[in-house]
């Protein structure tokens, strides 16, 4: 039971035990304590409209920031990409180069073998030539040989000249255009060196947004912790003040914990359960309990990422990224810390799963969030946040089980099957036995017994089947004194709403704006979700004056379930047979249930069960 303050509990009593004659006397202290309660509510507001305002400012500025930060981005990429062609031209020019430089090399050869010989022939008609005329034409038969000596010596000499010359004059060519390309690659050079110096630069800046935005980032989070503090002790007056006015005689209900809202038979007779089929979840990629009850099982690793990844494989150490294949990124930038280590320390400092879960399941999310990080980052291109946005980071690091399970799956990441690109790798903690990768995430694989055949059903989790009635997914959440379940009146409230809302025999205009739930403007934490204050709720007998042809008795109620949907709500009523679609019920269920019930799934779909005991 949730009671009032001291002061005001001493107060209380005194003021119910003085007589009629004594309440004038009483009144003033009474008022006055009401007044400063009062006051210091508006106290408490004035400062968060404040810190509101700063903290549009600092989002502001986060903005700014990241804008600048993405155009830093492709700069960065275009010089990146600048720089890939440059050193493509130089490669190319070096293997030039080297081509010409052996080409130089082997006409060296050449002419040093062709200088050779024509030394050679000279040599010898030198020689020759020395001999005495006699003994010169003695040395031939005749005088034929001697033309024909002659001549074939002076021919060989002449055609050796000109071989001679031939080679010096492509060893020139060869020595300018080796000239030429030592000059173009001096200049592509000249162009990376620059280009380098820009990335540098570039990067510099890129480094200093990172520190501002990770300083800003600091700011919000401390000005967001205050302004839910400060709306705590809003709340906590707001519950004084009405102790105070109602002598301290507030109603709490019986229940105790979500867990209380997971079977219609807890609920007194004739009272129904609206029960969520998987909790608030996008049903992509991997559920955590899921893999737990597999590993349970005896599945590994590689068996738990089949099943919710198929249409990946596991690579280690690098993916492709632009069509080009690269390295896995050394460090990250986390938002709020700065550059970490990616594996040593990012990684480490996962909060995603208990350590206390079996080891597959935890080298199963270690592989899931190293590859999640990647893809999300563009593969350290970009910041990741640290809340449940994107994955839930948080220091000191880990150093049990789940620091074992990092290092014995260090470098491996999921990619495509096809392209080798990372996947997205999402994950949740239940998706409620139905999955968009896996489609019937059961033991059999298909939906025959699905209920008692889901592997989060075998996992034990009540987020697999429940009614979400406490704010959050707290045990210890306000629960506005309701208890998970409708009676009679507040289920005929909801379906007559819905034929209001959707215009469905209603009686003329009429103000939706109150179609709210019955006990808006006495439940803290919800009612701000409306931002009408101002409007008073329709009651059950308002609601039926609006229509034709009301609903007055609902005598029982089913629905229908497909794959991973609830296609429809039907109720055996006073009417006869009524049917509600499935988003339709979730939708009126959810705009007007009293306290804080919810079908708590994401939007685009609806997967839950009604029951009536």
């Amino acid at each position: 039971m949730t009671t009032c303050p001291k002061p005001l509990r001493k107060f209380t009593t005194i003021f119910i035990l003085l007589t009629y004659s004594s309440i004038l006397l009483c009144a003033p202290a009474y008022s006055e304590d009401l007044s400063n309660i009062e006051q210091e509510i508006l106290q408490k507001n004035s400062e968060i409209t404040e810190k509101k305002g700063i903290l549009a400012t600092v989002e502001n500025r986060i903005k700014e920031i990241n804008n600048s930060n993405y155009s830093l981005s492709q700069k960065i990429d275009l010089v990146d990409e600048e720089l890939s062609k440059v050193q493509k031209s130089i490669d190319e020019k070096e293997a030039e180069i080297k081509k010409k430089s052996d080409e130089i090399t082997q006409k060296q050869k050449d002419l040093a073998e062709k200088k050779a010989l024509l030394d050679q022939a000279s040599a010898e008609l030198y020689m020759k030539s020395r001999y005495s005329p006699s003994d010169f034409f003695l040395s031939f038969s005749n005088w034929g040989e001697v033309l024909e000596k002659l001549f074939i010596k002076r021919n060989i000499i002449s055609v050796l000249k000109d071989e001679v010359e031939k080679i010096n004059g492509e060893f020139a060519s060869l020595e300018e255009a080796k000239a030429d390309l030592d000059k173009q690659k001096k200049d592509l050079d000249e162009q990376k060196n620059d280009l380098d110096s820009s990335y540098k630069l570039l990067a510099e800046e890129r480094n200093q947004l990172q520190k501002a935005l990770g300083e800003q980032y600091a700011k919000k989070n401390s000005l967001s912790a205050e302004i839910t503090d400060l709306n705590a002790k809003v709340s906590q007056l707001q519950e004084a003040l009405i102790a105070s006015r109602s002598s301290g005689l507030i109603h709490s209900g019986g229940y105790t914990t979500p867990e209380n809202g997971t079977s219609i038979s807890q609920a007194p007779d004739g009272y129904f359960g609206v029960f969520s089929i998987g909790a608030y979840t996008h049903r992509n990629g991997m559920s955590q309990w899921g893999a737990k009850a597999r590993a349970d099982a005896g599945q590994s690793y590689i068996d738990i990422l089949n099943a919710y990844y198929p249409s990946a494989k596991i690579s280690t150490g690098s993916i492709m990224y632009g069509g080009v294949r690269e390295n896995i990124v050394e460090n990250i930038s986390v938002e709020g810390y700065g550059e970490l280590s990616f594996e040593d320390n990012y990684l480490m400092g996962i909060q995603e799963v208990p350590e206390s879960w079996p080891m597959e399941v935890l080298k199963a999310q270690a592989i899931a969030a190293r590859t999640y990080a990647i893809n999300y980052t563009g593969n350290g291109r970009r910041s990741i946040c640290t809340s449940q946005s994107c994955q839930v980071f948080g220091t000191p690091i880990k150093t049990g089980a789940w620091k074992d399970a990092v290092l014995a799956t260090r470098g491996m990441v999921l990619v495509d099957k096809g392209s080798e690109t990372t996947i997205s790798a999402q994950f949740a903690a239940v998706h409620g036995g139905w999955g968009n990768n896996v489609k019937w995430d059961t033991v059999s694989g298909n939906g025959n017994d699905w209920f008692n055949d889901a592997w989060e059903k075998l996992s034990g989790v009540t987020w697999f089947y429940k009614s979400w009635y406490r704010n959050g997914y707290s045990a210890n959440g306000e629960a506005c004194g309701h208890s998970p379940f409708l009676s009679q009146d507040e289920m005929l409230t909801i379906v007559n709403a819905y034929f209001v809302k959707n215009n469905i025999g209603v009686k003329g205009n009429v103000d939706k704006s109150r179609l709210l739930p019955s006990d808006y403007g006495r439940c803290p934490g919800r009612d701000t979700d409306y931002g009408r204050r101002d409007k008073v709720p329709y009651t059950l007998n308002e609601i039926k004056s609006l229509l034709t042809s009301p609903v007055n008795i609902i005598y029982s109620v089913g629905t229908s379930l497909s794959e991973g949907s609830t296609t429809s709500v039907n109720f055996y009523t006073d009417r006869g047979y009524i049917t509600i679609s499935g988003m339709g019920f979730k939708d009126i269920y959810n705009q007007i249930a009293p306290g804080h019930m919810r079908i708590q799934q994401q939007s685009g779909y609806a997967y839950f069960n009604v029951e009536k005991k």
